[in-house]
């Protein structure tokens, strides 16, 4: 089975020169793939998918049987019968779906919305022979839609980016079955503006939301509500990516305020948005970005065949490429995340936590303690922490990034102290427990003066062709401090001995001057200067251990020593 020329002009409605062939075949090779997979999937197996799976299976079902010709459609129609059964019996009495913990959910309701308009839309555009075979599946479909919309008009939604999930499943119903209310509900979630930041990026930061949702919400709607002003939005964040996708495809995403700041993400998902941006634009970055996500190999072609369907001139060629200089730098200041590439060594350094501000490690927020990040190839530096022993504090979250020549400076202030009696006739309430900020107790804080104490922590980063530099140093009270270097991967290490102790953790310290990490064709050599011999106490803040959590990172770790008292330096070379 296989896509002819005469489908492909047929979806892209050009002469055949124009079409990229090569990832027209690829999407329809892979999810033929997919399908065949979809096709022979146990009865119990597909009791224990949620909604979502359900409808994405029939969505890829549908694309590859109306990409395929119609050859073998009756494998591809019983599976969806199957599934959209399953589907049906899932939807609450309400018309709404529910995920895990999340009840009679709007959002998670139109996630499976935005696919189920996708397939009916290319049902409706097939030719008479899909059409016929596909009706009782697209009438089935037609009743979970009819029955959501209502619920889906009038409900609420948790996060920013799901407002343009919500929206987009709201203006893709209004287009298929025109209903005035469901179409002015998407334009009222349209009227508090899209969330995005200068830097390009949106308020949630996140890599995963963007790709997965946010872009293609907004090119849904800028098609289905005439809205093209929503595609130069979309045009921003994917001219803001391009500097934050490493040569393996990993998102960087340290700064996210989302589950993927300690996630490694692949930049697939964003594939259709920048295939079609690049193409409308001459875009010559973008189209690098998409034409190297086709050559490392899809993991989900289906949905992207799904919507080269529907939107035709994705399938166009890409305009002609160009390589990213070797030098360069890319300050995201919303962010204070500088991405900064030398050579074949690529480095993000990072000061934009929410933590100063808030005070909190939470959803929602950027709670990342990861100052540097480098790799080289395959050699990964996953994060460089600094934890001072400063009251049970934690890592440093720096407050500032201020850019110096192939670096950074990151700096952090932070305080506490000891309270003094409140003075003598002094309003007061003693009577339930109030913030400090660090903790809570019933001691009226704002009115007692403190004797204040406080250390300034200063980190230099510079980046060139073989790794990074760090330089620590510290103003204010005397105390100690670890830094941490985590690998990725299991590495052998020498020039280290293991951590002891109940409370260590697995990893090294570096005690001498030098050690070298090494596995799988890469690793590391480590100069250090100025730490000392004291066994290193690494403490990530009573915030994570009063509730028995822990910030770990996975990956080979070592921790280095030292005073606040003596500066210190790294210099780590990636090999």
């Amino acid at each position: 089975m296989s896509i002819t020329s005469k489908t492909l002009l047929h979806m892209i409605g050009q002469d055949e020169a124009l079409v990229d062939h090569d990832f027209v075949s690829a999407l329809f090779q892979g999810a033929l793939v997919q399908a065949t997979e979809l096709e022979s999937t146990d009865v119990e197996d597909v009791a224990s998918w949620g909604h979502r799976e359900l409808m994405r299976a029939v969505l890829v079902l549908v694309a590859t049987d109306i990409a395929g010709g119609g050859e073998e459609p009756s494998r591809w129609l019983q599976a969806s019968e199957r599934f959209v059964y399953a589907l049906t019996g899932m939807q609450g009495v309400g018309g709404l779906f529910s995920s895990e913990g999340n009840l009679n959910s709007p959002p998670d309701t139109a996630f499976t919305i935005n696919d189920l308009c996708s397939a009916v839309s290319l049902v409706d555009g097939a030719d008479d022979s899909v059409r016929g075979r596909w009706s009782g599946i697209r009438q089935q479909l037609e009743g979970i839609a009819l029955r959501a919309a209502p619920a889906l008009a009038t409900g609420g939604v948790h996060t920013p980016n799901h407002r343009w999930e919500v929206a987009s499943a709201l203006a893709g119903l209004n287009a298929l079955w025109p209903d005035a209310k469901v179409r002015a509900r998407a334009e009222l979630w349209l009227a508090e503006g899209i969330d995005i930041d200068a830097d390009g990026l949106y308020s949630e930061r996140s890599g995963i939301y963007a790709a997965e949702v946010t872009n293609p919400s907004l090119l849904n709607i800028a098609r289905d509500l005439d809205k093209p002003e929503l595609r130069d939005v979309v045009l921003r964040n994917l001219r803001a990516y391009v500097a934050l996708v490493e040569d393996d495809g990993e998102v960087e995403n340290v700064h996210s305020r989302r589950q993927d700041q300690r996630l490694a993400y692949d930049v697939e998902l964003f594939l259709t948005p920048l295939r079609q941006l690049a193409i409308e634009h001459s875009d010559a970055e973008l189209a690098g970005l998409a034409a190297g996500i086709v050559s490392r190999g899809l993991r989900h072609p289906g949905r992207h065949l799904a919507e080269l369907l529907r939107h035709p001139a994705i399938g166009r060629r890409l305009p002609l490429a160009v390589e990213a200089p070797l030098a360069h730098e890319t300050f995201y200041e919303a962010s204070k995340l500088l991405r900064v590439r030398r050579g074949s060594v690529s480095a993000s350094l990072f000061a934009g936590s929410d933590f100063a501000r808030t005070g909190h490690i939470s959803s929602g927020l950027a709670n990342s303690a990861t100052l540097v990040r480098a790799r080289r190839g395959s050699a990964v530096l996953r994060s460089v922490r600094l934890a001072p022993t400063f009251f049970s504090m934690g890592c440093i979250r720096p407050q500032s990034l201020d850019r110096i020549e192939n670096g950074a400076v990151l700096r952090e202030t932070r305080r506490s102290g000891y309270y003094e009696p409140l003075p003598v006739g002094s309003p007061r309430d003693l009577s339930e427990p109030v913030s400090e900020g660090r903790y809570f107790a019933s001691m009226d804080f704002e009115n007692r003066s403190v004797d204040a104490m406080a250390l300034t922590t200063v980190v230099t980063a510079t980046v060139d062709d073989r790794g990074v530099s760090l330089g620590f140093s510290f103003e204010g009270v005397a105390t100690r401090y670890a830094v941490e270097l985590v690998f990725d991967g299991e590495l052998a290490v020498s020039g280290a001995e293991p951590l002891s102790g109940v409370d260590a953790g697995p990893g090294w310290w570096l005690r001498g001057g030098a050690a070298e990490v090494t596995g799988s064709g890469s690793g590391a050599t480590i100069e250090a200067a100025g730490f000392d011999d004291v066994y290193p106490d690494f403490d990530e803040g009573e915030i994570f251990g009063y509730v028995g959590g822990n910030d770990d990172i996975p990956g080979t770790r070592l921790l280095l020593s030292g005073s606040t008292l003596t500066p210190s330096t790294l210099r780590l070379n990636l090999v």
